[in-house]
């Protein structure tokens, strides 16, 4: 059976994309949707990179898109948004309304993405009598995995939206699905469980494959995902258990026994584990490792399928210059890593704090502006040093790399005192990182290698502590939790700052010299030996969780963990959303985490509003097109009246 008429098509696929008002910034990847295919395999073959390729759609899992643009604004990893786009700034400030341009730009290119998929279904699907369900479910599996993805993320996001899953192809059933009313939330969910077990018994294995792959067991753990995430509160904008497919109730409790069973099923397969160093999770140079699950890959350096992440925490935009500036760093949320070993948070007082004063409130002789910094001990030695989770190292930069990028590239020789102030950033101007390109790196900004980590193993770990602890099995959630806090513990760190680079040889008490324009201050064999030679081991239950906890406890605990280990991950503001956290957190931000200068949070706090802020608006556009489309009752009302989640 073959799809002749490519004419047809065309006219088809450009009506799915101006049912839901197509705008500029969708994938650049080439669009295969109109070619024609003489079989099923040729089909397959032929279209499967293109329905992945709108996953990197602009607005939704590049670094640009919802990871960051939705779960990472306004909440406590950031420390206030200096974005390079002003019309990002709404979204981190929570000033945003229906007529925000990204988040109109957002809903249109998920429903692209869904559209193409409902499409390459409807292909499949038009081979049915000239093939057999073994040689159509793997690919139906990877779309379906693929469309729930997608569903999952737009009702977490607006709640009540348009259920699109005709895979027709004519005409008249595009101009239908352009004038589709709100489905209840309820009821995406039940069309995402749906998609989801099919696939999880039908795509291909991860086990020997890809991690850019939709696999049975990605189905799994999304499917545990979604099962958690239906248990928040209607007062949080959530479906608080939902319905079954009868349409009957079902209770949060129920939700949490079906994610934790879904989830153990993973657990006990063996298939994964936590990878030994936590930063190879995320390197372009160890894909298809044993802890990511599912992964939006990138396979650049090209503009078409290359990867922005990097471009905007840490190093790599514009070759390697720092991320584009475009989120500064939470410092509350960057010490929590370095609190299990006494290293605390500035308390306003300008005192010295931490250990053996590694920590000095104001450094004039190192920085001519005033910012709390690391000693200057502290910092020759090295920072990474004294603390003992390595995720600290991974996930936070005390680095300026703009001005240290030219040097490296060769361009520029820096002087002693500069170098040392470029790689010793005060506070204010800590970075959040994650995603290390190389440095310097070869590739224009966009076009890197890294691939987007979606579902990996600890987060699978974390998960299964959540439903066991909310199923009052707290102390088999603690061990889950303790998993993952062990793989991230040095096996030794400093505990203070030597006062000799020998401890047994007291005639080699250093002198801790500063750099100048002209000396590069306390030789490096000197500090080399005073780091080998005065590292303690780590106590584990300086860092673990103990025993003993309430359920309410543990819980905190497991949201800190979540929020140490999977930050800038898209899963912070849904975890606070589902845990009923949100308001809290936000209310509590310090409004000095950041440079008050740059990007302050008193806005973030003042406009916040809990029944405005659990989801984004439907698109004024949207609701101007289609008269059967309602709005948010938070937002106002539409032709077709307003929807509401209480």
């Amino acid at each position: 059976m073959k799809i002749k008429n490519k004419l047809i098509m065309f006219i088809v696929v450009s009506a799915l994309a101006l049912g839901t008002n197509s705008c500029t910034r969708e994938t650049t990847e080439n669009n295969t949707t109109t070619a024609s295919f003489d079989n099923l395999q040729d089909l397959i073959s032929g279209r499967t990179s293109s329905i992945y390729a709108s996953l990197r759609s602009n607005a939704l899992y590049r670094n640009s898109g919802v990871v960051t643009m939705w779960a990472g604004g306004g909440i406590d990893n950031f420390g206030g948004a200096a974005f390079f786009v002003p019309e990002f700034i709404p979204l981190y400030t929570y000033s945003y309304g229906p007529g925000t341009l990204i988040i109109e730009q957002t809903w249109t290119e998920f429903y692209i993405a869904i559209k193409q998929i409902n499409t390459f279904i409807g292909q499949i699907e038009s081979f049915n009598d000239v093939s057999t369900p073994e040689e159509r479910n793997p690919a139906l599996g990877e779309a379906r995995f693929l469309r729930a993805l997608l569903y999952f993320d737009m009702v977490k996001i607006w709640g009540d939206i348009p259920l699109v899953v005709n895979t027709d192809l004519t005409l008249a059933t595009v101009r239908e699905d352009a004038e589709l009313a709100n489905t209840p939330a309820e009821e995406i969910y039940l069309q995402i469980i749906e998609d989801l077990q099919f696939a999880a018994e039908n795509a291909p294995t991860r086990v020997g494959g890809s991690q850019d792959i939709a696999s049975r067991e990605a189905a799994q753990v999304l499917l545990g995902k979604v099962y958690l995430q239906m248990t928040t509160t209607r007062e949080y904008g959530g479906v608080e258990g939902g319905i079954d497919s009868n349409g009957s109730p079902v209770s949060v409790t129920e939700r949490f026994m079906q994610a934790s069973t879904v989830l153990g099923e993973v657990i006990d397969s063996g298939s994964f584990g936590l990878v030994p160093d936590y930063a190879d999770v995320f390197s372009a140079d160890n894909e298809n490792n044993e802890e990511v699950i599912f992964a939006v890959g990138f396979d650049g350096p090209n503009n078409q399928v290359g990867s922005d992440y990097g471009d905007f925490l840490g190093r790599g935009n514009l070759r390697d210059g720092g991320g584009f500036g475009v989120l500064n760093l939470n410092i509350d949320f960057a010490f929590e890593y370095l609190r299990p070993d006494g290293i605390t948070d500035p308390d306003g007082s300008g005192a010295t704090i931490g250990p053996d004063n590694l920590l000095l409130a104001v450094d004039p002789t190192i920085i001519d502006a005033p910012g709390q910094r690391f000693s200057i001990p502290a910092s020759l030695l090295g920072p990474n040093n004294f603390v003992a989770d390595e995720r600290w190292d991974n996930n936070v930069t005390t680095r300026d790399f703009f001005g240290l990028a030219p040097a490296a590239r060769g361009e520029v020789v820096l002087d002693p005192l500069t170098e040392f102030n470029l790689n010793n950033a005060s506070w204010f101007n800590w970075s959040p990182l994650k995603y290390v390109k190389p440095f310097p790196n070869p590739n224009e900004n966009g076009d890197g290698l890294i691939d987007f980590p979606y579902l990996r193993y600890a987060d699978v770990l974390l998960m299964q502590a959540e439903a066991y602890n909310a199923l009052g099995r707290t102390e088999d959630a603690r061990t889950l939790v303790n998993q993952v806090i062990e793989r991230s513990i040095k096996p030794s760190v400093l505990a203070e700052v030597p006062e000799f680079s020998d401890p047994n040889d007291a005639s080699t008490r250093i002198e801790y010299l500063s750099p100048t324009v002209d000396d590069v201050g306390t030789p490096d064999g000197i500090l080399t030996a005073a780091v080998a030679n005065n590292l303690v081991p780590t106590d584990p239950n300086d860092y673990l969780i103990p025993a003993g906890l309430s359920q309410a406890e543990m819980l905190d605990a497991i949201l800190l963990e979540r929020n140490k280990e999977l930050c800038y991950e898209g899963k912070r503001k849904d975890d606070l959303i589902r845990t009923a956290k949100l308001e809290e957190v936000v209310s509590n931000l310090h409004q000095n985490s950041s440079n008050p200068g740059l990007s302050p949070q008193i806005p973030v706090m003042q406009n916040f509003n809990l029944t405005l802020h659990t989801h984004w608006p439907i698109p004024q556009r949207e609701i101007s097109l289609n008269p059967n489309l309602q709005q948010n009752c938070a937002y106002g009302s539409s032709a077709a009246g307003c929807f509401d989640f209480e």
